[in-house]
């Protein structure tokens, strides 16, 4: 411990000696452990800590299996889950589903988002209220009082953390109309589900009778948990929802025919989807910090062979080898722990950052990125990585600097470099290059996929769209024929205002994911339901397609002709059209959609729109008019002449000037929603934060090679001059040291590009339309580290030729 003391002070001394050597060593490893500490705190929250519930993984989340290529799996009818609650080798079932309500206790209404939920789903999850109680099964019965649980946050914002809130009646709004519904808990703060949006108010699953009884109907999420220990009860538990599913199959063989149930973890269905951008990241900043690793690696060599005078009279006065390396490891160590400390202090600003760059919409969905801190495991990690750092970087150059050539390093006025010291800087240099290739061609490859992704043709022009969704509240629209009205009012009402070129609505926006049925050509013996056609399904007004602009095929587009008193209709689009009536027109047909009754005729087909993701394929969509199946919810488009967002109070106004208690929300513009979706996301996300380590790697690397080469014409200064006092031109001069810069950087490169092909595969799930080993992006990125590099190379190069060899010979 003595000993460690005093290689302790030493070392600080010798570090305050040269304060800019240690300022940069310092930054550098800094910029490493912090960027690696902030990435692992997001990963560890991600990946390692799990769901913020009771014993999380044993939680699943049940899927029926469908034998339709294009929906290979879906949510579950209200009847198949009453099936599948009578699992025996699960220990609870629970079910959920995303809802809306509108707060009527304000002076105006407010929109609130909310989930609804089977009576044990809480007590599945393990979650208890911190004020009131859960729900009951007996409340779960049809007629039941109205009950509201709320959230933590909704508690506090929206009343002020009230305690006498609980068994208080609030007026809510909601497809059954204006009711008292009863507050009768609050959940605890830490408590986050939001696999479909967050939601403040939660209430009981309440399906209609027709959404109670029809087995066709998928509208239902489904969670259980498994008994015991998860791996061996998951076989089981699979084993029996199959035998459950083949019931169900044989039962009602028009709609599960070829159907079967599976279930995956929760925390899968929850992250699976992030996992693949979080290894990438992890695995980004590791490199940066190898780079910077190298980088103060070099540092100390040249620290080293300046020092090589001071070791070897060491050595001479009778230090032996080992007390040398392990002064030079202290120093390393204790650099590493000053940059360690200072990293802390940077990573907790790169947390801030990296949860910044998520858009709102898509951080409320991930719940276990909320309140992250830097707990014990993060510190534990970053200490690891700190002494490690402090090892990897000062190993080396402690192990070659406690070998001098005696004689040469005494002789006075003696050149302390050695072969042995320069050939590890080189050997560094290059594998910075390597690495800083490998960084560079990964976020080349998902810049690529971004551009890609927004080069891809949607079928419908997105710009100066503004999307506005409302909700019609009161009696009065009770009924379909006022609802019609009032929104043919709405329309005429919207299409007024300066600055509106036309307007539409439609029930769920392009580009989001809607409700699915199935169906099959009318006149035609009924097929097995694996044989008949799965499609999205929506409701849009007239003048729908022209405000998209989404050109319309064949036959016309709705009208307000199209109402409850004319016969059902619908508009197809190309591809369903294709796939139904592959011989002949779609025109006059007639689809049939689950029970006989439900059949519709087409009477037009409209061009492909990718309504379902940028980075999906094309599925069969149906479009009804509104007018036959009007709702209190839906999407109010508008095309404007300038910044669709500059309107948005103006049209809002309007609205609500023709009905006070219409509540307007979501106010957004379609291209917004279209750079947030999670392909886009997912792609985006990356490739920023790629871009941002790989330009790193990038100045990293060319300071590397700027100091080993300033380094080596510093030490090379005499032979230069000899060079030039015996007639060699500047040309020459500048050719020798770019030439050896450039040997340098050929081997990086070609450890880079092998480095690349082998680690770029596992981004294949990142990428889209982009091959992992794109030619163009690996040599392109090549070619601008070479330019990079050799600029780095050229500066002490053009130093080197300027040498004036008098004053270099003067110096030998």
């Amino acid at each position: 411990m003595q000993n460690l003391w005093q290689d302790l002070r030493y070392g600080a001394r010798m570090l305050w000696k040269q304060p800019g050597v240690a300022l940069i060593a310092l930054v550098t490893i800094a910029l490493g452990i912090g960027a690696n500490t902030a990435v692992f705190t997001v990963v560890n929250a991600t990946l390692a800590h799990g769901l913020p519930y009771r014993a999380p993984e044993e939680l699943v989340h049940l899927w029926e299996r469908t034998p339709q290529k294009d929906f290979p799996r879906r949510e579950a009818s209200y009847p198949d889950f009453l099936d599948w609650r009578q699992s025996q080798t699960l220990a609870g079932v629970a079910a959920y589903s995303g809802c809306q309500m509108i707060l009527q206790n304000n002076a105006e209404p407010v929109p609130v988002p909310c989930a609804s939920v089977s009576a044990n789903f809480f007590a599945l999850l393990g979650v208890e209220p911190v004020l009131g109680r859960l729900f009951t099964n007996e409340e779960e019965q049809s007629g039941a009082a109205k009950v509201l649980l709320i959230s933590h946050s909704a508690w506090q914002q929206r009343f002020g953390g009230d305690p006498k809130l609980i068994g208080q009646a609030l007026r809510i709004n909601n497809d059954q109309g204006d009711e008292s519904w009863t507050v009768i808990g609050v959940l605890p703060p830490s408590f986050h589900f939001a696999p479909r949006g967050p939601s403040e108010f939660w209430q009981l699953i309440a399906p209609s009778e027709n959404r109670r009884q029809r087995r066709g109907m998928h509208w239902v999420n489904v969670i259980g948990r498994l008994k015991g220990d998860a791996k061996s009860q998951a076989s089981s538990a699979q084993a029996e929802l199959q035998t459950i599913g083949q019931r169900i199959a044989q039962e009602f063989p028009e709609s599960h025919t070829n159907t079967g149930i599976f279930l995956e973890p929760l925390q899968v269905e929850v992250i699976g989807s992030v996992k693949p951008l979080m290894y990438a990241l992890l695995a980004a900043v590791a490199l940066v910090l190898l780079i910077a690793c190298a980088n103060v690696a070099n540092l100390l060599l040249v620290r080293a062979s300046a020092r090589q005078k001071e070791l070897a009279i060491r050595l001479a006065l009778g230090a032996n080898r080992f007390a040398i390396v392990r002064q030079l490891l202290t120093e390393s160590l204790l650099l590493a722990l000053i940059g360690g400390a200072l990293g802390i202090v940077l990573a907790r600003w790169g947390v801030d950052a990296l949860i910044a760059a998520i858009p709102a919409g898509r951080l409320s969905g991930m719940p276990y990125l909320r309140d992250l801190a830097l707990d014990g495991r993060v510190l534990a990690f970053t200490s690891g990585l700190t002494i490690l750092t402090g090892l990897v970087f000062g190993l080396a150059p402690a192990w070659q600097a406690s070998k001098p050539a005696l004689q040469t390093a005494l002789k006075e006025g003696g050149r302390t470099s050695t072969g042995g010291g320069q050939r590890m800087q080189q050997t560094l240099v290059a594998v910075e290059i390597a690495l800083a290739l490998v960084l560079l061609i990964g976020a080349g490859l998902l810049v690529k996929s971004v551009l890609r992704l927004w080069q891809v043709n949607p079928g419908f022009n997105a710009e100066k769209l503004l999307t506005m969704s409302f909700t019609a509240t009161g009696k009065k629209y009770d009924t379909p024929e006022s609802l019609a009205a009032f929104h043919q009012q709405l329309l005429e009402r919207a299409a007024t205002v300066p600055g509106v070129r036309g307007v539409a609505t439609i029930d769920i926006l392009p580009l989001l994911d809607g409700n699915t049925s199935i169906g099959y050509a009318a006149g035609r013996p009924v097929p097995p339901p694996e044989e008949m056609t799965e499609f999205n399904y929506r409701v849009a007004s007239d003048n729908y397609f022209r405000l998209i602009e989404t050109p319309l095929l064949q036959g016309r587009d709705f009208t307000s002709q199209d109402n409850a008193q004319t016969p059902n209709v619908i508009i197809v689009n190309q591809t369903l059209a294709h796939r139904m009536f592959p011989d002949q027109s779609a025109l006059g047909q007639r689809i049939i959609t689950g029970r006989v009754e439900d059949n519709y005729e087409i009477v037009g087909v409209v061009a492909d729109a990718r309504i379902t993701g940028l980075d999906t394929p094309i599925k069969p969509i149906i479009y009804r008019p509104f007018l036959q199946e009007p709702d209190r919810d839906a999407i109010l488009l508008a095309r404007t002449t300038g910044d669709p967002l500059l309107l948005a109070d103006t049209l809002r106004r309007e609205c609500q000037a023709l009905e006070p208690g219409l509540v307007v929300f979501f106010t957004r513009s379609l291209e917004s929603i279209a750079a947030n979706l999670p392909a886009t996301f997912m792609r985006r996300y990356p490739a920023l934060l790629l871009g941002a380590f790989a330009g790193l790697a990038l100045l990293l690397a060319a300071i590397g090679i700027y100091g080993v080469m300033s380094y080596s014409v510093a030490q090379r200064t005499p032979e230069i001059g000899l060079r030039l006092a015996l007639g060699a031109q500047a040309t020459d001069v500048l050719r020798l040291v770019v030439g050896q810069g450039l040997k340098l950087i050929v081997i990086g490169l070609a450890l880079g590009l092998l480095g690349a092909l082998l680690l770029t595969r596992w981004m294949e799930t990142l990428l889209f339309q982009v091959k992992a080993t794109d030619p163009l992006t690996f040599v392109v990125i090549a070619l601008l580290l070479t330019l990079v590099a050799l600029l780095a190379c050229w500066i002490p190069a053009r130093r080197a030729a300027r040498v004036d060899p008098m004053i270099a010979l003067r110096c030998e």
